[in-house]
């Protein structure tokens, strides 16, 4: 992935797991790096991670890493104004941030957050892309965009969008209206778009996707298996596989001999290519603290009025001001248990996306291993 050119690179959500891994590897690759989000990256990430912060008040901070000096603002992408003022002179904005994709933020009373964020949120960054003649933008979306339920083997980009009223997850149906606001940008004025429609990313530090599972195989929660027909087969990536893809398209896009329209208005799945059941995925977590593995297979249609009534007291309780989130929801239990995996082809043809150590979680059982298994404590539920 070396670049002859120096190019500057905006990150949206640069403090978030994928979003910060990004731009360590930009920063590698000798370009400008500039971080904007609501929060300060995790050190857990990196521990040499510093904050410089400037005394005099400007609006743009530094932070220093392993691998130099990235640039910071905090901010978030609901301001029009501030977007307006830090893509000026960006080759090319990455759009990562996004809100609603776990626990909490998923609860219906977050559905109008969702919206301004990854609704709104976008319509803000494409359009201080194309009044500060941006040359490319990066969408982080999900495979969810085609995916409500019903089992898809080996699909590819040309499956329509999964119908909006139809949507169980009200996060997937706000990634899916950003994505093709996305799409429908690309050549306005100088601006090239793409979208990378991402299996669940996970690697050591992981704050999101990985959470709620250790701590259910750590009480011994995870006691039977559930997954469809065809064997609840499903992609993943790793993180470093999520960061190639992204900086492969970045890359692309702001190529000066790129070919138009070239990967302008398209989409791309990305995964590391093999598909498993998730309960085969999560293996290691629980050879890990010594749990047995699940050998009983229980109904979809069980687990489906279980986690409904889990649900149901949950809401209860949110009524009576105390949160209490169940270990999983209606839309994950059909995530995680009806097949769905996508030929990932079109990217490496198009993108030379070729992802590494597939299906691998060494690197997260070492994160347990060093926190003396308890590293889930801090993930964010």
């Amino acid at each position: 992935m070396g670049s002859e050119s120096s190019y500057t690179f905006l990150i949206t959500g640069g403090a978030g797991f994928i979003g910060f891994h990004i731009g360590v590897k930009l920063l590698q690759l000798k370009h400008i790096v500039i971080l904007f989000d609501v929060n300060y990256p995790l050190k857990k990430w990196d521990s040499n991670i510093e904050l410089d912060p400037n005394s005099d008040g400007e609006e743009i901070e530094e932070i220093s890493c392993s691998y130099g000096t990235m640039k910071f603002v905090k901010g978030d992408v609901r301001d029009i104004n501030v977007l307006l003022r830090i893509t000026q002179n960006v080759d090319c904005v990455i759009h990562t941030a996004a809100y609603g994709m776990s626990g909490l933020q998923q609860l219906a009373r977050n559905f109008q957050t969702m919206e301004e964020i990854n609704i709104n949120g976008t319509r803000n960054v494409i359009e201080a892309c194309v009044k500060n003649k941006c040359k490319g933008l990066v969408y982080t979306s999900t495979n969810n965009v085609v995916f409500g339920g019903d089992a898809i083997i080996n699909g590819d980009e040309s499956l329509p969008y999964y119908p909006l009223h139809k949507q169980k997850s009200h996060y997937a149906r706000t990634k899916s209206i950003a994505e093709q606001l996305v799409l429908t940008s690309n050549g306005r004025g100088d601006l090239q778009t793409c979208a990378l429609r991402l299996a669940g990313v996970i690697g050591r530090g992981d704050t999101r996707t990985l959470p709620r599972t250790i701590w259910s195989v750590r009480n011994g929660l995870l006691v039977v298996k559930f997954y469809d027909k065809h064997g609840g087969l499903l992609d993943w990536m790793g993180i470093d596989n999520s960061v190639q893809g992204h900086v492969k398209a970045a890359l692309k896009l702001v190529d000066p001999e790129r070919k138009t329209p070239g990967i302008g208005g398209q989409a791309f799945f990305l995964s590391d290519g093999r598909p498993v059941p998730a309960f085969d995925y999560i293996k290691p977590i629980f050879e890990y603290y010594n749990q047995p593995y699940p050998k009983i297979r229980v109904p979809l249609w069980i687990m489906t009025i279980s986690v409904f009534l889990m649900m149901c007291v949950s809401k209860f309780l949110s009524a009576l001001f105390f949160e209490w989130v169940p270990f999983i929801n209606l839309g994950e239990l059909e995530k995680s248990s009806v097949t769905h995996y996508f030929s990932i082809e079109k990217a490496k043809k198009e993108l030379d996306y070729y992802p590494v150590k597939p299906n691998d979680l060494t690197d997260v059982i070492d994160s347990l291993s060093e926190n003396g298994g308890d590293s889930w404590r801090s993930l964010t539920w």
